[in-house]
């Protein structure tokens, strides 16, 4: 046992003066991946994508909504390059490549709304990047709901105006009726007729200006709601009324005309109630509200980094031991280790603790460094530690595997940067792996990074113990790749000879 583990050992100082001889190695090992996040911390500006936009703005403008404000709204989005009145010189810039998107504002009316009918916004580009499309469309969706928000504001205030107005009316209408109920004769029929021709108009006149009413503000606008309910029954009992006074039975005039009475004054409670409703109210009942339970979320940068440290220290245990094995094959090393009592679990394991020392150093010193740009320390130490080794044998097990299967240098680096190509795309670095069809999961499950990424990501920016699905992960790859570089490698090593 003593022999095993001296002989073990030896492998293993031999990696580390190996690499200790090569200072420029080193400078790699660490200063690359710390030039690779600074120059990530410094120069990343947005994950959004980068579209520039002429706007087209209408002459006569749009009711509450200024072109100061659209300016302010676009400029937040997209690099707002000019704004014009004139369409064609817009369409000019997009096809000289000048811009991304033209925006075709139309002219907007209140009367127009009030019609049903449905000004448009024009949306016009020429992407080819299906994400700069899904940008476009999703903010130009958010400022048509503000635009239309806008209008419906300005016409609220116009229905309040009208409704004051109305009110008056229905007063007086209250008060004439209420005297005909006392006195109703053949001529107090003919007036009464003479009022229902006078109150139909200035119903309809209220219900013109009133905003429109669709299921969903009837359910969640309870003013709206009643006000457009109240005129609709007060119409119909102005209906069976003058029906009534038509047949001249007088008992069931007064039975009507005092129902018609009571419908006015239920209509003057709810004008009353409407006039005085905030015009936020009637055209938006519903409000958003949005609570972070951890205060915020943090900056692009901040998010990436523990993603983009998996990436580094996988990448470097990897570079690492894809060309251990490949260059102890090509200096002609095996035959002399076939000869002497060594054993290949020996040399596997020498250079295995070799290597993941070297690498989880370098992932210590990247960790406290990734402080530069405001990273939070990991909330347990102890496991973050084991998470770096875990991440870092793995690693070291999938750089062997590649040496193992690679008869040449370059063979090793080939499928180095295959394996680095793999881990960009399928390990949720920057598209989630929720986006692919089943069988890219089983790539991404076997892959180290990918349990890593969530491991650092639970461990620095979540605050909080890992489960058990990124130890159970990583640990499997690791017996994985072990188990195949030992299958390989010990047939290669027995035939050296041969």
């Amino acid at each position: 046992m003593i022999a095993y583990l001296i002989r073990t050992f030896s492998f293993f100082m031999k990696e580390i003066h190996d690499v200790r001889r090569q200072p420029r190695l080193m400078l790699s090992l660490v200063g690359g991946p710390l030039l690779v996040l600074a120059a990530f911390g410094a120069t990343f500006r947005s994950a959004n994508p980068f579209v520039s936009m002429v706007l087209v703005w209408p002459e006569s403008g749009i009711p509450g909504f200024s072109q100061e404000q659209a300016e302010k709204f676009l400029s937040s989005n997209f690099y707002l390059v000019e704004i014009t009145t004139d369409e064609d010189e817009a369409m000019q810039m997009l096809d000289r490549g000048e811009v991304d998107v033209v925006q075709v504002i139309p002219e907007v009316i209140i009367d127009q709304v009030a019609a049903q009918v449905r000004p448009e916004i024009q949306i016009i580009s020429n992407t080819v990047d299906p994400s700069a499309e899904a940008w476009i469309r999703s903010l130009s969706y958010g400022e048509m709901n503000y635009i239309n928000k806008q209008l419906l504001s300005q016409q609220a205030i116009l229905a309040q105006d009208k409704a004051e107005d109305v009110n008056r009316s229905l007063l007086t209408m209250q008060d004439e009726f209420e005297a005909l109920s006392q006195n109703f004769d053949a001529d107090s029929i003919d007036r009464a007729k003479d009022m229902i021709a006078e109150l139909r108009p200035i119903l309809a006149d209220l219900e013109y200006y009133l905003p429109p009413e669709t299921q969903a503000q009837a359910n969640l606008s309870p003013e709206l709601s009643k006000l457009h309910s109240d005129i609709e029954i007060l119409i119909d009992d102005l209906d069976e009324l003058e029906q009534v006074l038509d047949q001249g039975d007088l008992v069931t005039h007064l039975d009507r005309l005092n129902s018609v009475n009571d419908e006015i004054g239920d209509l003057q409670g709810s004008v009353d109630v409407f006039i005085t409703t905030p015009t936020e109210n009637i055209i938006s009942p519903v409000r958003e509200t949005y609570t972070n339970l951890r205060g915020g979320a943090y900056s692009m940068v901040v998010f990436y980094a523990p993603a983009v440290l998996a990436l580094l220290v996988q990448q470097l245990a990897i570079t690492l031991a894809s060309l251990g094995l490949v260059r102890e094959r090509q200096m002609g090393s095996f035959e002399m280790f076939r000869v002497s009592p060594l054993k290949f679990s020996q040399i596997i394991v020498g250079k295995s603790l070799a290597y993941i020392l070297y690498v989880s150093i370098a992932g210590v010193i990247l960790t406290f460094l990734l402080s530069l740009i405001q990273v939070p320390m990991p909330y347990n130490l102890g496991q973050y530690m084991a998470l770096l080794v875990l991440l870092a044998t793995a690693s070291v097990g999938i750089g062997f595997l590649i040496s193992a299967t690679s008869r040449t240098d370059s063979q090793a680096i080939q499928l180095t940067m295959l394996v680095l190509l793999l881990s960009i795309f399928f390990t949720g670095f920057f598209l989630p792996i929720t986006g692919f069809n089943w069988p890219a999961w089983i790539i991404a499950l076997l892959i180290p990074m990918t349990h890593a990424i969530t491991g650092f990501q639970d461990l620095i920016l979540a605050g909080q113990n890992l489960g058990s699905d990124v130890w159970i992960g990583l640990v499997i790859i690791i017996l994985l790749s072990y188990g195949l570089v030992s299958l390989i490698m010990r047939r290669q090593y027995r035939k050296v000879l041969d």
